[in-house]
């Protein structure tokens, strides 16, 4: 009890400092909040269950969603095309899927909307195809509502052809050749 009103004064001493560590704990709250939404989602994925996710983890008052799924040609924009995404009929192509989400950024832009970045390792299988994976970026606008941080906005960006050779560049450098770079590296 004694600690809480040592607090109290501290903060009524430094409102400033008080409001701060109080967005930090609102942010990290968000964060964690955001991330749930993604695992729940990625979930989603892995159990081949996605069919569900515009019903579950969208909020159905939106009305003007978006989605850009990285493999479509343009936005989806409005219930029904963001729905006829997800619809059950396309489920039987897709046999497996991983969806990976880090890197997780969020912030508030107003009281009860968010907006958040992130990194995605996907991998999928689908029938008859060997099975692939990529790295994507994506962005999203989120909004509270009773039943918790919901999508109105997704976008999935891939990169450019040129960013994708630089990473298969790097990526074929072995970890020996690595620390003999960074050894030379020292002696200069």
């Amino acid at each position: 009890m004694r600690v809480a009103k040592i607090i109290a004064a501290v903060c009524a001493a430094t409102g400033l400092w008080c409001a701060s560590v109080q967005a930090a704990d609102t942010n990290d709250k968000l964060q964690a909040d955001i991330i749930g939404v993604l695992n729940d989602m990625a979930g989603r994925w892995a159990a081949n269950t996605w069919t569900t996710i515009p019903n579950d983890l969208w909020d159905k008052t939106e009305p003007m969603p978006m989605y850009l799924a990285e493999e479509q040609a343009g936005w989806l924009v409005g219930w029904e095309q963001v729905n006829g995404y997800f619809d059950p009929k396309r489920a039987g192509f897709m046999q497996a899927a991983n969806y990976e989400a880090s890197n997780v950024q969020a912030r508030l832009i107003a009281p009860d909307l968010a907006v958040a970045t992130w990194s995605i390792y996907w991998q999928m299988k689908l029938r008859p195809t060997e099975a692939i994976g990529e790295k994507l970026r994506a962005s999203g606008i989120f909004r509270k509502t009773v039943a918790g941080w919901k999508f109105i906005h997704y976008a999935e960006s891939p990169k450019s052809p040129s960013v994708y050779i630089e990473e298969l560049y790097h990526g074929q450098v072995s970890p020996d050749f690595r620390k003999r770079v960074e050894e030379l590296k020292a002696k200069k």
